[in-house]
């Protein structure tokens, strides 16, 4: 599974892989709000936007603790995007259908992963038994899928902050070849 973190030094956006280059376990002793102390090198042959993509090395891991008030620490020490014109760079396209995408082609956005306070509530609905959340404030986003660990919430309120991120590159049955958005977890305001 893909795991997003923060180093809290500089507040880095990480996305953890096994020290080998593997996704981590599904299995793996993680929960949103823990705090870790570990070493991490750059993943060799990172390519844009995934340049949060590191390598965490064996042994020397430890849990230190949890952060409570993660959408306090995230509001505080990173860029919150307040509107969909602003989601990555301004780089994102979409399909008739309303999905979102960075085309593979570029521009490419400075980063994969990302925060953003919607201004009106996402609600849950399935499109072939995968969890989607409909947007219904305005423009060409319409819908974005949910990629999240824990189950997703029937509606997510509007003003909460919630965690966006960028597909690795492919092309779906139904649409270009790109980065997909994804939205993977949210935090009551």
């Amino acid at each position: 599974m893909c795991v997003g973190a923060h180093d809290l030094d500089d507040f880095r956006s990480l996305r953890l892989f096994r020290h080998d280059g593997r996704y981590l376990n599904e299995d793996a002793n993680l929960d949103v709000g823990d705090v870790w102390e570990m070493e991490y090198v750059e993943r060799p042959g990172a390519v844009a936007p995934h340049l949060e993509d590191v390598l965490v090395q064996r042994g020397g891991v430890r849990r230190t603790g949890r952060e409570e008030d993660l959408a306090a620490l995230v509001m505080a020490r990173d860029v919150v995007w307040q509107t969909v014109d602003e989601l990555f760079d301004g780089r994102l396209d979409f399909t008739a259908a309303g999905s979102a995408y960075v085309p593979e082609a570029g521009p490419l956005p400075g980063r994969s992963t990302g925060y953003w306070r919607p201004t009106h509530e996402l609600t849950l609905y399935q499109v072939n038994e995968k969890p989607r959340y409909r947007w219904t404030g305005g423009g060409a986003l319409r819908s974005i899928r949910h990629v999240g660990v824990a189950d997703p919430d029937v509606a997510i309120p509007a003003g909460s902050l919630v965690r966006l991120s960028l597909s690795q590159l492919f092309e779906p049955p139904d649409g270009p070849r790109g980065y997909w958005l994804q939205l993977s977890g949210w935090y009551r305001q």
